[in-house]
């Protein structure tokens, strides 16, 4: 399955294996890499934000349990699925982000700064998944 399909269950695919950041970064520029004309700052943006949601999944729930990427619009939209099996959502206002002194904690403060938008959806059979659009 490629990674930019959902099976019958409502999860997103896999396609190849991702389970790291490094891996997820690579299937984004593959997706954009489709597209003639890709805007540096989205291709830039989606690797931060892919990296945080991953890296989040690895640390906090056990590791990601599905994705896909889908790019649109010429390479100008992009959407990112991240699923993992822990039903709590990600926490954070933004005001990670203004404390220079707080060490981590800015993950998913992040990723809603710089995604157009974001949506987290609990499971049927248990575990969340975090969809964010991104746009040129």
């Amino acid at each position: 399955m490629p990674p930019t399909d959902t099976d019958p269950t409502g999860r997103a695919g896999t396609g190849p294996a991702v389970r790291t950041a490094a891996q997820a970064r690579a299937a984004v520029t593959a997706a954009l890499g489709r597209h003639a004309a890709v805007h540096a700052r989205l291709h830039g943006d989606a690797c931060l934000a892919v990296t945080e949601l991953v890296t989040n999944a690895i640390r906090h729930a056990g590791g990601v349990t599905g994705f896909a990427v889908r790019a649109g619009a010429g390479g100008s939209v992009l959407t990112i699925d991240v699923e993992d099996a822990d039903d709590r959502h990600p926490c954070g206002d933004g005001s990670s982000l203004k404390d220079p002194t707080r060490v981590g904690g800015r993950g998913w403060a992040l990723v809603q700064l710089v995604a157009a938008s974001c949506e987290v959806h609990g499971l049927a059979g248990g575990g969340k998944r975090i969809r964010i659009t991104l746009a040129a």
